[in-house]
């Protein structure tokens, strides 16, 4: 039998709950029937809560520290990006028979044929100062053009436009297809969709607990200072439902774009014998903790990130929901397990690999995260997160803990870090994370704010 095709369909700054068979007040009724024809992951958890140190540290199988990417390109003088000295999951799968496409968002910050692509166009930013590749200038001139025009269009509606010309005329053959769609929507700036704006209402929209609970004891003094006078702070509620209202509805047009590309694999007859990714780079805080957006924070919100899986023919999974944390950069190997392609380290290091034949959680499963800036502060943390608990280390000027029991405080409002009553938890989970961190490269701010870090001259 061929070996299965690969559908990843990606967005960005999606939060983990916002799909109808979770909030029951989303409109995806694509996701939702892919939810219950696949595998839903509840805690997937991104490695980082930025656009590119995520999607690099996806594409790699490797934390942004140990990929080089710490920061999106601009942000306190950052320019990492991926270069041909990064091997990605991608050249995987074209080096063993795939045609393999990318249409929308990468973020990566070099051209896709360099990194495995056969087929993809790089029409987003990221890119350093005079390394622009002519098809993002083009872009960015179209879109210019249009605007000038008055007509609303680029972003996603470009890149699901050209993605599904380019699939109406894929004719299947003997090789394998890896096909990738990754839409810029639900990110900022917020705008209403108007196909999906009767559906959502600001008045009907559910803020947040920690919106009103919150009050910054015992967190890092940045939160509350951000939020009384930051980028993060919030006007008032009713600007905040706006947001929530028109957030919502990038997302129905998300799935909508999902459906479509689903149909056209059906119509190719490629569905059936198919691995389908459905999943972001992060989330947004969209009001909790009175905070607008992303960046600089550990919280659920940002880092809990909606993730489905539909396994190929033949393969099948003891669990439609499988309840233990997983991480963003164990997807690229589970992935290529799927497809019976035996691949290298770090991509066989994946520990989803495994999940879907055991009828419940080992138990002890533990995955690490990291941030590290944002253009609005540099507030570098990593941390590490069970299915109850979470804990998070800020190494920089910050020089402070946070820890949250997430069954007992599931908004994260209450710091534990010092009650007495968690102490041998807090132990474990500090020295876990610690470890993590030195083991696998972990450096001090001064590493990464110098100027060879900066200039990306590691990944030369």
């Amino acid at each position: 039998m061929q070996k299965p095709n690969v559908l990843i369909l990606m967005c960005d700054q999606m939060q983990a709950k916002r799909m109808g068979f979770i909030d029951g007040i989303a409109h995806t009724p694509n996701l939702d029937a892919l939810a219950k024809e696949g595998v839903h992951f509840p805690n997937a958890i991104t490695i980082h809560g930025q656009c590119a140190p995520s999607r690099c540290a996806f594409m790699t199988g490797m934390s942004p520290h140990e990929c080089n990417v710490m920061a999106n390109v601009g942000f306190h003088g950052h320019t990492g990006h991926l270069t041909t000295k990064n091997r990605t999951f991608v050249q995987e799968f074209q080096e063993n028979g795939y045609t393999t496409a990318h249409f929308g968002k990468s973020h990566l910050g070099f051209p896709l044929r360099t990194l495995g692509f056969d087929v993809g166009e790089c029409l987003d930013g990221n890119f350093p100062e005079g390394t622009e590749p002519i098809e993002r200038i083009n872009a960015k001139e179209e879109l210019e053009k249009t605007k000038a025009e008055g007509y609303k269009k680029g972003g996603h509606y470009q890149y699901l436009e050209d993605g599904l010309n380019w699939l109406s005329q894929y004719e299947p053959n003997d090789k394998p297809l890896f096909y990738m769609f990754d839409t810029n929507f639900p990110h900022p700036p917020f705008d209403w969709q108007d196909e999906f704006k009767e559906k959502f209402k600001p008045e009907d929209m559910i803020l947040p607990k920690s919106y009103y609970d919150e009050t910054f004891e015992n967190k890092p003094a940045f939160f509350k200072e951000h939020v009384d006078g930051g980028p993060h702070k919030l006007e008032d509620e009713e600007k905040l439902r706006i947001e929530m209202a028109q957030y919502y509805t990038m997302i129905s047009a998300t799935d909508k774009a999902c459906g479509q590309i689903i149909d056209q694999f059906k119509e190719k007859g490629l569905w059936d014998n198919t691995i389908v990714l459905f999943f972001t780079d992060h989330g947004d805080m969209m009001g909790a903790h009175r905070i607008r957006r992303k960046g600089t924070m550990p919280y659920e919100e940002l880092y809990n990130i909606p993730c489905i899986m539909k396994l190929p023919t033949g393969k099948s999974s003891k669990r439609a929901v499988i309840e233990e944390p997983i991480i963003s950069t164990d997807l690229p190997g589970a992935l290529l397990d799927l497809a019976g392609i035996k691949s290298p380290e770090p991509f066989s290091n994946s520990k989803i690999i495994g999940c879907f034949d055991r009828e419940e959680a080992l138990g002890d499963e533990k995955v690490f995260f990291e941030h590290y800036a944002a253009w609005w502060g540099l507030h570098p943390f990593y941390g590490v997160r069970t299915k109850n608990l979470k804990y998070v280390r800020y190494y920089g000027d910050d020089n402070t803990e946070e820890m949250y029991d997430l069954v007992k405080d599931p908004h994260e409002l209450h710091n534990i870090v010092n009650d007495a009553s968690y102490n041998d938890q807090y132990k474990s989970l500090s020295s876990q994370a610690n470890h993590w961190w030195r083991s696998t490269g972990g450096k001090n701010v001064e590493y990464y704010e110098s100027d060879a870090f900066k200039a990306n001259v590691n990944q030369l």
